[in-house]
């Protein structure tokens, strides 16, 4: 398959498990339980404020969540908080993948979708 986004994702993502992640409810579920994600979130921001030696009062309220970023895998579309909609992910969290491209590549790939316990932000 011919396709400019393919570049040997194949090696890390071929018959991954993936979970579906809902934007921004996603996020509003991570505070409320204070579950991994937010955790996850929290420590890069934590360092991040560290590293600028800016005190606690800059993490505080909803600032965390401008910390996430990460790119969809293949097209390098921003996948942030604030981007609403539907984005898949690696159980691990570290590779994402972007709607349309799990809905091009998802076939070839195949991608397992399973649902976050607990976690989920449907």
């Amino acid at each position: 398959m011919e396709d400019w986004r393919l570049n040997g994702q194949e090696k890390y993502l071929q018959g991954a498990t993936l979970y579906k992640i809902v934007f921004p409810q996603f996020w509003l579920k991570a505070v409320t339980e204070r579950n991994s994600f937010y955790e996850m979130t929290a420590e890069c921001a934590r360092r991040f404020a560290d590293q600028m030696q800016r005190g606690e009062e800059y993490l505080k309220g909803d600032k965390i969540r401008n910390f996430f970023h990460e790119h969809c895998e293949f097209c390098m579309e921003k996948v942030t908080m604030d981007n609403e909609g539907e984005f898949y992910c690696t159980t691990d969290m570290e590779h994402w993948i972007c709607s349309e491209c799990f809905n091009d590549f998802k076939e070839p790939f195949g991608w397992k979708v399973k649902q976050r316990k607990a976690e989920c932000g449907e």
